[in-house]
Protein backbone atom coordinates (compact mmCIF):
# COMPACT_ATOMS: atom_id res chain seq x y z
CA UNK A 1 0.00 0.00 0.00
CA UNK A 2 1.56 3.59 -1.26
CA UNK A 3 2.61 5.52 2.22
CA UNK A 4 0.28 8.51 1.41
CA UNK A 5 -2.92 6.23 1.78
CA UNK A 6 -4.73 6.19 5.05
CA UNK A 7 -6.72 2.67 5.67
CA UNK A 8 -9.48 3.36 8.17
CA UNK A 9 -10.93 -0.23 9.53
CA UNK A 10 -14.72 -0.04 11.36
CA UNK A 11 -17.37 -2.64 12.15
CA UNK A 12 -21.34 -1.98 10.74
CA UNK A 13 -22.10 -1.70 14.64
CA UNK A 14 -19.86 2.49 14.42
CA UNK A 15 -22.32 3.56 11.66
CA UNK A 16 -24.75 5.96 12.32
CA UNK A 17 -27.29 7.39 9.68
CA UNK A 18 -28.98 10.71 10.06
CA UNK A 19 -31.96 11.13 7.15
CA UNK A 20 -32.46 14.94 6.32
CA UNK A 21 -33.34 15.90 3.08
CA UNK A 22 -30.39 17.25 0.88
CA UNK A 23 -28.29 16.98 4.38
CA UNK A 24 -28.30 13.25 4.31
CA UNK A 25 -25.79 11.84 5.68
CA UNK A 26 -23.70 8.09 7.04
CA UNK A 27 -20.28 8.84 9.15
CA UNK A 28 -18.57 6.41 10.52
CA UNK A 29 -17.62 7.58 14.42
CA UNK A 30 -18.76 11.13 12.95
CA UNK A 31 -16.40 10.85 9.87
CA UNK A 32 -18.53 10.86 6.88
CA UNK A 33 -18.34 7.28 4.68
CA UNK A 34 -17.96 10.37 1.46
CA UNK A 35 -14.57 11.33 2.74
CA UNK A 36 -13.09 8.04 1.89
CA UNK A 37 -12.42 7.64 -1.68
CA UNK A 38 -12.69 3.76 -1.44
CA UNK A 39 -15.19 1.83 0.81
CA UNK A 40 -15.10 -2.47 1.24
CA UNK A 41 -17.22 -4.45 2.64
CA UNK A 42 -15.35 -7.13 3.91
CA UNK A 43 -17.99 -9.21 4.72
CA UNK A 44 -21.59 -8.23 5.99
CA UNK A 45 -23.42 -11.80 7.26
CA UNK A 46 -26.84 -11.78 7.58
CA UNK A 47 -26.71 -9.66 10.98
CA UNK A 48 -25.91 -6.50 9.05
CA UNK A 49 -26.80 -7.10 4.75
CA UNK A 50 -29.17 -4.98 5.44
CA UNK A 51 -27.10 -2.04 6.64
CA UNK A 52 -24.35 -2.90 4.25
CA UNK A 53 -27.34 -2.43 1.46
CA UNK A 54 -27.83 0.31 2.78
CA UNK A 55 -24.71 2.28 2.95
CA UNK A 56 -24.18 1.28 -0.75
CA UNK A 57 -27.19 2.88 -2.11
CA UNK A 58 -26.13 6.11 -0.09
CA UNK A 59 -22.54 5.47 -2.30
CA UNK A 60 -24.18 4.56 -5.26
CA UNK A 61 -25.97 7.82 -5.08
CA UNK A 62 -22.53 10.01 -4.43
CA UNK A 63 -20.97 8.45 -6.89
CA UNK A 64 -18.39 6.56 -4.97
CA UNK A 65 -16.39 3.43 -5.48
CA UNK A 66 -17.37 0.16 -3.23
CA UNK A 67 -16.74 -3.06 -3.20
CA UNK A 68 -19.56 -5.51 -4.01
CA UNK A 69 -21.36 -3.14 -6.13
CA UNK A 70 -24.18 -6.25 -5.57
CA UNK A 71 -24.96 -4.89 -2.25
CA UNK A 72 -26.73 -2.02 -3.84
CA UNK A 73 -29.36 -4.57 -5.55
CA UNK A 74 -30.99 -4.92 -1.88
CA UNK A 75 -34.55 -5.53 -3.07
CA UNK A 76 -37.46 -6.56 -0.73
CA UNK A 77 -34.72 -7.36 1.84
CA UNK A 78 -34.18 -4.05 2.59
CA UNK A 79 -35.80 -2.44 5.99
CA UNK A 80 -37.68 0.90 6.59
CA UNK A 81 -34.41 2.54 7.42
CA UNK A 82 -33.05 1.52 3.50
CA UNK A 83 -36.44 2.82 1.64
CA UNK A 84 -36.33 6.10 3.92
CA UNK A 85 -32.99 6.55 2.68
CA UNK A 86 -34.30 5.79 -1.21
CA UNK A 87 -36.94 8.14 -0.96
CA UNK A 88 -35.08 11.51 0.85
CA UNK A 89 -32.03 10.99 -1.71
CA UNK A 90 -35.00 11.10 -4.25
CA UNK A 91 -36.38 14.23 -2.80
CA UNK A 92 -39.35 13.20 -1.22
CA UNK A 93 -40.64 14.73 2.37
CA UNK A 94 -39.14 11.99 4.45
CA UNK A 95 -39.81 13.21 8.45
CA UNK A 96 -36.28 13.73 9.96
CA UNK A 97 -34.77 10.10 10.78
CA UNK A 98 -31.59 9.10 12.92
CA UNK A 99 -30.37 5.54 13.28
CA UNK A 100 -27.54 4.23 15.54
CA UNK A 101 -26.93 0.81 15.99
CA UNK A 102 -28.66 -0.75 19.32
CA UNK A 103 -25.24 -0.81 21.45
CA UNK A 104 -25.12 2.96 21.14
CA UNK A 105 -28.54 4.20 21.36
CA UNK A 106 -27.73 5.40 25.38
CA UNK A 107 -24.55 7.33 23.97
CA UNK A 108 -26.40 8.70 21.17
CA UNK A 109 -29.93 10.07 23.01
CA UNK A 110 -28.69 13.37 23.53
CA UNK A 111 -27.85 13.97 20.25
CA UNK A 112 -31.37 12.66 19.18
CA UNK A 113 -32.92 14.72 22.04
CA UNK A 114 -30.89 17.82 20.81
CA UNK A 115 -32.12 17.05 17.07
CA UNK A 116 -35.56 16.53 17.28
CA UNK A 117 -36.52 17.51 20.44
CA UNK A 118 -38.95 15.94 22.83
CA UNK A 119 -41.38 13.46 22.18
CA UNK A 120 -39.61 11.74 19.59
CA UNK A 121 -40.75 8.81 17.79
CA UNK A 122 -38.69 5.16 18.11
CA UNK A 123 -39.54 2.79 15.45
CA UNK A 124 -38.38 -1.12 15.46
CA UNK A 125 -36.85 -1.57 11.86
CA UNK A 126 -39.57 -4.60 11.74
CA UNK A 127 -42.45 -2.67 12.71
CA UNK A 128 -45.73 -3.53 10.94
CA UNK A 129 -49.27 -2.39 11.87
CA UNK A 130 -48.21 0.05 14.41
CA UNK A 131 -46.60 -2.11 17.06
CA UNK A 132 -42.91 -1.68 17.91
CA UNK A 133 -43.47 2.23 17.12
CA UNK A 134 -43.37 4.39 20.53
CA UNK A 135 -43.14 7.58 21.88
CA UNK A 136 -39.98 8.71 23.72
CA UNK A 137 -41.43 11.72 26.10
CA UNK A 138 -38.34 11.89 28.16
CA UNK A 139 -34.34 11.34 28.14
CA UNK A 140 -35.40 8.11 30.75
CA UNK A 141 -37.49 6.41 27.94
CA UNK A 142 -34.39 5.46 26.24
CA UNK A 143 -33.40 3.36 28.86
CA UNK A 144 -37.01 1.73 28.78
CA UNK A 145 -36.71 1.27 25.10
CA UNK A 146 -33.14 -0.51 25.54
CA UNK A 147 -34.08 -2.69 28.62
CA UNK A 148 -37.56 -3.61 27.65
CA UNK A 149 -36.27 -4.46 23.97
CA UNK A 150 -32.52 -5.40 23.58
CA UNK A 151 -32.67 -7.48 20.72
CA UNK A 152 -34.31 -4.77 18.52
CA UNK A 153 -33.15 -2.36 16.00
CA UNK A 154 -34.55 1.07 16.15
CA UNK A 155 -34.88 4.42 14.16
CA UNK A 156 -35.20 7.54 15.96
CA UNK A 157 -38.15 10.70 13.93
CA UNK A 158 -39.06 13.74 15.08
CA UNK A 159 -42.26 13.57 16.11
CA UNK A 160 -45.08 15.56 13.52
CA UNK A 161 -47.96 17.27 15.31
CA UNK A 162 -50.48 15.54 12.26
CA UNK A 163 -53.87 16.89 11.10
CA UNK A 164 -54.65 14.16 8.77
CA UNK A 165 -53.17 11.05 8.42
CA UNK A 166 -53.78 8.94 4.95
CA UNK A 167 -53.22 5.72 3.28
CA UNK A 168 -53.14 5.87 -0.54
CA UNK A 169 -53.42 2.52 -2.40
CA UNK A 170 -50.76 2.67 -5.45
CA UNK A 171 -51.20 -0.09 -8.43
CA UNK A 172 -48.97 0.42 -11.22
CA UNK A 173 -49.01 4.15 -12.35
CA UNK A 174 -52.32 5.09 -10.82
CA UNK A 175 -54.34 5.55 -7.32
CA UNK A 176 -56.32 2.46 -6.92
CA UNK A 177 -58.29 3.43 -2.79
CA UNK A 178 -57.95 6.14 -0.79
CA UNK A 179 -58.65 6.32 2.74
CA UNK A 180 -58.13 8.49 6.05
CA UNK A 181 -57.23 6.82 8.84
CA UNK A 182 -58.04 8.32 12.81
CA UNK A 183 -57.27 7.20 16.54
CA UNK A 184 -60.20 7.24 17.98
CA UNK A 185 -58.03 6.93 21.33
CA UNK A 186 -57.35 10.51 22.38
CA UNK A 187 -54.43 9.08 24.30
CA UNK A 188 -52.66 7.27 20.99
CA UNK A 189 -50.62 8.84 18.40
CA UNK A 190 -50.69 5.91 15.90
CA UNK A 191 -53.22 5.96 13.18
CA UNK A 192 -53.68 2.36 12.29
CA UNK A 193 -56.43 0.61 11.64
CA UNK A 194 -55.38 -2.65 13.31
CA UNK A 195 -54.91 -0.73 16.79
CA UNK A 196 -58.58 0.50 16.38
CA UNK A 197 -58.50 3.48 13.99
CA UNK A 198 -61.46 4.86 11.96
CA UNK A 199 -61.28 4.24 8.63
CA UNK A 200 -62.93 6.28 6.45
CA UNK A 201 -63.08 5.90 2.27
CA UNK A 202 -62.75 8.71 0.35
CA UNK A 203 -63.45 8.89 -3.40
CA UNK A 204 -60.35 9.04 -5.46
CA UNK A 205 -61.29 11.69 -7.27
CA UNK A 206 -61.09 13.93 -3.93
CA UNK A 207 -57.31 13.21 -3.00
CA UNK A 208 -54.78 16.07 -3.03
CA UNK A 209 -52.83 16.39 -6.09
CA UNK A 210 -49.89 16.57 -3.86
CA UNK A 211 -50.70 12.86 -2.00
CA UNK A 212 -51.19 11.80 -5.32
CA UNK A 213 -48.12 12.75 -6.80
CA UNK A 214 -45.97 11.94 -3.77
CA UNK A 215 -47.59 8.46 -3.54
CA UNK A 216 -47.07 7.39 -6.83
CA UNK A 217 -43.81 9.16 -7.32
CA UNK A 218 -42.41 6.84 -3.89
CA UNK A 219 -43.86 3.86 -5.06
CA UNK A 220 -41.81 4.46 -8.76
CA UNK A 221 -38.69 4.92 -6.79
CA UNK A 222 -38.79 1.60 -4.50
CA UNK A 223 -40.17 -0.32 -7.70
CA UNK A 224 -43.10 -1.35 -5.60
CA UNK A 225 -45.97 -1.49 -8.06
CA UNK A 226 -48.94 -2.56 -5.39
CA UNK A 227 -48.08 0.10 -2.79
CA UNK A 228 -49.70 1.09 0.42
CA UNK A 229 -48.49 4.16 0.74
CA UNK A 230 -49.06 6.30 4.34
CA UNK A 231 -48.82 10.32 3.90
CA UNK A 232 -49.65 13.09 6.30
CA UNK A 233 -50.96 16.52 6.74
CA UNK A 234 -49.25 18.14 9.80
CA UNK A 235 -50.42 20.81 11.56
CA UNK A 236 -49.10 23.75 9.04
CA UNK A 237 -50.62 22.36 6.42
CA UNK A 238 -46.89 20.44 4.86
CA UNK A 239 -47.49 16.82 3.38
CA UNK A 240 -45.15 14.31 4.98
CA UNK A 241 -44.21 10.87 3.41
CA UNK A 242 -44.55 8.24 6.43
CA UNK A 243 -43.84 4.92 4.81
CA UNK A 244 -44.26 2.78 2.00
CA UNK A 245 -45.44 -0.67 2.24
CA UNK A 246 -45.31 -4.10 0.26
CA UNK A 247 -48.14 -6.20 1.01
CA UNK A 248 -50.68 -3.85 2.20
CA UNK A 249 -53.16 -4.78 4.11
CA UNK A 250 -57.09 -4.52 2.55
CA UNK A 251 -60.39 -4.39 3.82
CA UNK A 252 -62.10 -6.41 2.66
CA UNK A 253 -65.58 -5.21 2.46
CA UNK A 254 -66.50 -4.26 -1.33
CA UNK A 255 -69.37 -1.66 -0.16
CA UNK A 256 -66.66 -0.12 2.13
CA UNK A 257 -63.43 -0.16 -0.17
CA UNK A 258 -62.10 -0.27 -3.64
CA UNK A 259 -59.23 -1.78 -3.09
CA UNK A 260 -59.39 -5.60 -3.49
CA UNK A 261 -61.72 -4.66 -6.96
CA UNK A 262 -58.76 -1.94 -7.65
CA UNK A 263 -55.83 -4.53 -7.73
CA UNK A 264 -57.87 -7.16 -9.88
CA UNK A 265 -57.84 -4.43 -11.90
CA UNK A 266 -54.25 -3.36 -12.47
CA UNK A 267 -53.63 -7.21 -13.18
CA UNK A 268 -56.63 -7.35 -15.71
CA UNK A 269 -54.96 -4.09 -17.28
CA UNK A 270 -51.30 -5.76 -17.03
CA UNK A 271 -52.45 -8.96 -18.54
CA UNK A 272 -53.84 -7.21 -21.45
CA UNK A 273 -50.95 -4.67 -22.42
CA UNK A 274 -49.13 -7.63 -24.29
CA UNK A 275 -52.24 -8.97 -26.42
Amino acid sequence: MPSDVTVDIAHFEDITIDIDGKNTSISIDDKSVLDYDLVYFRRAGREFLWLAATIAVFLEFHGRKYFDSTYKEVGPQGTKLTSLLKLALAEQPIIPTFFCYKGNILKSAPKIVEKFGLPLVAKDLYSQRGIGVHLVKTIKDFDDLVTRFPNNKFLFQKFIEKKEEFRVLVVGDQVGSYERKTSMDPNEFRNNVSLGAKEDFIDICEIAEDVKDISIKSSRILKIEIAGVDAAVDTNGKVWLLEVNRGPGFTYKAVKSREVASVADFFVRELTKNK
